[in-house]
């Protein structure tokens, strides 16, 4: 169960997170039941994605086939929010900070809803063209300035490594998120 208390505690950890105070990794749950909870952002994302993908899909001449689409979507978005929750948990063993995955994957996961309250209400404002390429470049740039810092930090705090191995472990993240985008936009609807 997810209440207003639990919450309010993410929201004080994100908070703290945002002024990189290392404190902030404190008020997340590190147990399995942290770990579920925390694909919460998932859930409240998911309709602004739908929207997006509607509108991507609508945009289409000749339109795809509505069926292969909502597959190749839904699971698009599954492994959006699992592939890299799912590759650190081999490289926390691999880095012997296995007692430090909900530590570190909890908040990431939570971080996350940050980046999509961010990036996809631009998204959508792109899609509808109301946002030109130029404005989209320059928010992406911002977007990803923002994860680069948050999110290296948040590796730096939570697993006890280096700034350099932090900032490693992000690139791998984009790298995953833009290999594996790429392979699903091939996928033919």
């Amino acid at each position: 169960m997810f209440d207003a208390a639990r919450f309010a505690q993410v929201l004080r950890g994100l908070r703290l997170i945002l002024v990189l105070e290392p404190g902030g990794l404190s008020f997340f749950e590190k147990s399995y039941a942290g770990f579920v909870r925390s694909f919460m952002p998932a859930l409240v994302l998911a309709p602004l994605q739908i929207v997006h993908i509607t509108a991507v899909y609508l945009a289409k001449d000749p339109a795809p086939g509505l069926a292969a689409t909502v597959i190749v979507e839904s699971l698009a978005y599954v492994v959006s929010w699992t592939l890299f929750p799912f590759v650190m948990m081999y490289l926390t063993r691999s880095m012997g900070k296995t007692d430090k995955y909900f530590t570190y994957i909890v908040p990431y996961n939570w971080l996350q809803l940050l980046v999509g309250l961010i990036a996809l209400p631009l998204t959508l404002l792109v899609d509808v063209q109301y946002l030109g390429n130029d404005g989209a470049i320059f928010f992406n740039f911002m977007l990803l300035g923002f994860f680069l810092v948050y999110g290296a930090f948040l590796a730096y705090a939570a697993l006890e490594i280096s700034p350099w191995t932090a900032f490693g472990i992000v690139a791998m993240d984009i790298l995953l998120s833009l290999v594996s985008s790429e392979i699903i936009d091939n996928i033919p609807t």
